[in-house]
C-alpha cells in the first residue's frame, strides 16, 4: 500500500540546520528558525523508506502557518480552506491514479509508477505550474477571446488590468512569478493597499504638477471587479481551481458617495451656442459632447453611428454594452442631436476617447463654464474634498449624465421612458447619474398646490 505525504522544500532559513536540530534535541521552539517567504509544498510518494520520491506542486505556504504533523496549513488561517482542500484533492486523485494503475498492470514496476505518477501531478497543475508566467499569458488568452464579444472600451479596461497586475508583480518580490493560486485574501489585501497607496494619479496633481500617489476606492473597486471576473472565467475553464477569490471579504463594492457632475440647461445651451468656427478642433469635440448629450447615449455607441441606423427622424441601433435594441426619436429636447447630424452629413467626427476628454475641457473653459464645483471621493479611509471650475471635470460621460439629470428634472420625463432611452435597466444604477437640483426641486413644488389653498369642508362625525 502506497503512502502519501505532503512537506515544505525550504521550511527554515538558510544556514539554519544545525540550529534546528540543536533546539529539536533541547526541546526549544524553531518557529524563529522558519524561512519567513513562501516556499514551494513538495509531495513525497513511496511505499517504504527505499522506495519512494518526491514530486512537485504548484502550491506554496509560510512555513509559520504549516501544521507539520497534521500537513496541512493551519485551520482557519485566511486561505487554509482552499489550500487544504486541493492538497486532500491532490491527494485523493494521485491515489486513485495509483490504483488504477497496479489494476492495469500488476507487475508494474517502482520506476514506472514513479514516472507515471510524476506525469499524472505535473499534467494536474496550473498552467503556470512550471515558469511562472501562465496568469499572464491566460490573461493575454481572455483579452484576446473577449475581443469580439465586449465592448472596446471593456477590452482597454482589462489591458489596463494587465498593466497594473504586471507593475504589480514586479513591484513586489512575494508576487515576482504570480500565479492563481496566489489570489487569496492577502494577495487581496496586498493589491488593494498597492492602488490605494503607492500607484500613481494622473488625474490628481500636486502644486508642482507632479501626480499624486494612489486611486480614489471607485477606481480601485473596478480593478478589483475585473479582476475577479477574469478569475471566475478562468475557473470555469479549468486554468486553476482556486475559489478565494469569491468569498465575500474579496470585495468590490463601492461605497464611497457618488458625486455627479452635470450641466444645467443654461450651460449646455451656451455650450451649444458657442461659435467655435476659427477652431475646427474645438468645435467637433463640441459637437460630439453635445450630441451625447442630447440623446444620453454612449460613447461606443456614438462612435459606431451609421446613417443606415435611421429610421424615420428615428436612430435605431443594438448598444454595444447591453446589445439592446434601442431606439432615440429626434424630438424635443433630442431634436438638435439631428442638426448636428446634418452638419456633418451624418458622418460624425471620429477622435480617441482620450483626446475628447482632454479638448471637451479647452473647449468648456473657452466658453466660460466656470462654476465651481466640489465633489467628495474615498481614499481608503480617507475623505477628500476636490474643489476645481466645472470645465476641468467634464468628460465624455458628463454629457450623458446631463441629458439623464436634465429630462427628469427638467423635462420632468417619466423614470421609465428615460430608461428607455437610456438604456438603463436599473433605477438605483439610474439615480447616480441625478444631480441634485434644490432649484428646480423648489421651481416645481412652487406649481403644485398647498391644502391651505384649498377649499376644504370639515366633515364631521354624526352623533
Amino acid at each position: 500500500m502506497a503512502n502519501i505525504n505532503f512537506i515544505l522544500r525550504n521550511p527554515y532559513k538558510k544556514d539554519a540546520s544545525e540550529s534546528v536540530r540543536e533546539n529539536k534535541k533541547n526541546g526549544k521552539r524553531i518557529d524563529k528558525l522558519f524561512n519567513p517567504e513562501e516556499t514551494p509544498i513538495l509531495m513525497m510518494f513511496g511505499y517504504d523508506r527505499v522506495h519512494r520520491f518526491k514530486c512537485k506542486t504548484d502550491l506554496k505556504v509560510k512555513p509559520a502557518e504549516w501544521d507539520f504533523k497534521k500537513q496541512r496549513k493551519k485551520s482557519k488561517l485566511t486561505g487554509s480552506y482552499e489550500l487544504n482542500g486541493r492538497l486532500d484533492e491532490l491527494q485523493k486523485d494521485v491515489t486513485d491514479f495509483y490504483n488504477g494503475l497496479i489494476t492495469a498492470k500488476p507487475d508494474i514496476t517502482f520506476n514506472q509508477v514513479k514516472e507515471k505518477i510524476s506525469e499524472f501531478v505535473k499534467e494536474h497543475q496550473n498552467p503556470d505550474f512550471e515558469e511562472g508566467t501562465g496568469f499572464f499569458d491566460v490573461l493575454s488568452e481572455y483579452i484576446e477571446r473577449n475581443k469580439t464579444k465586449v465592448a472596446y472600451r471593456t477590452i482597454q479596461k482589462y489591458n489596463t488590468l494587465k498593466k497594473s497586475l504586471s507593475e504589480f508583480s514586479s513591484a513586489k518580490k512575494k508576487y515576482r512569478n504570480l500565479t492563481f493560486s496566489q489570489v487569496d485574501l492577502n494577495f487581496y489585501d496586498d493589491y488593494k493597499n498597492y492602488l490605494l497607496i503607492e500607484v500613481d494619479n494622473p488625474k490628481r496633481k500636486n502644486e508642482d504638477g507632479e501626480s499624486e500617489k494612489g486611486l480614489l476606492n471607485d477606481t480601485v473597486a473596478k480593478y478589483i471587479e475585473n479582476l475577479k471576473n477574469f478569475m471566475k472565467w478562468t475557473l470555469e475553464r479549468g486554468y486553476h481551481k482556486n475559489r478565494e477569490f469569491q468569498r465575500s471579504d474579496f470585495s468590490s463594492s463601492r461605497k464611497s458617495k457618488q458625486d455627479i457632475v452635470t450641466l444645467s440647461f443654461e450651460e449646455l445651451s451656451k455650450l451649444y451656442e458657442h461659435d467655435f468656427s476659427n477652431d475646427k478642433r474645438l468645435e467637433q469635440v463640441r459637437d460630439l459632447f453635445c450630441f451625447a448629450a442630447f440623446t444620453g447615449q454612449r460613447w461606443g455607441d456614438i462612435a459606431n453611428f451609421k446613417k443606415e441606423d435611421i429610421e424615420n427622424d428615428t436612430w435605431k441601433f443594438t448598444a454595444e454594452k447591453t446589445d439592446k435594441e434601442t431606439s432615440v426619436p429626434f424630438i424635443g429636447y433630442i431634436a438638435p442631436a439631428k442638426h448636428i447630424l446634418e452638419k456633418y452629413n451624418y458622418e460624425l467626427p471620429k477622435i480617441s476617447n482620450q483626446k475628447f476628454n482632454e479638448y471637451i475641457k479647452e473647449a468648456a473653459e473657452v466658453v466660460g463654464l466656470n462654476r465651481h464645483v466640489s465633489i467628495e471621493r474615498l481614499q481608503g479611509r480617507n475623505k477628500l474634498i476636490i474643489e476645481n471650475p466645472l470645465h476641468q471635470f467634464i468628460t465624455m460621460h458628463t454629457a450623458r449624465r446631463t441629458c439623464v439629470s436634465l429630462l427628469l428634472n427638467v423635462a420632468k420625463m417619466p423614470i421609465p421612458q428615460v430608461m428607455e432611452i437610456t438604456q438603463h435597466t436599473d433605477f438605483k444604477t439610474l439615480r447616480k447619474y441625478i444631480n441634485k437640483d434644490t432649484d428646480t426641486l423648489k421651481k416645481n413644488l412652487k406649481e403644485t398646490k398647498s391644502v391651505l389653498d384649498v377649499k376644504m369642508k370639515v366633515v364631521k362625525k354624526a352623533g
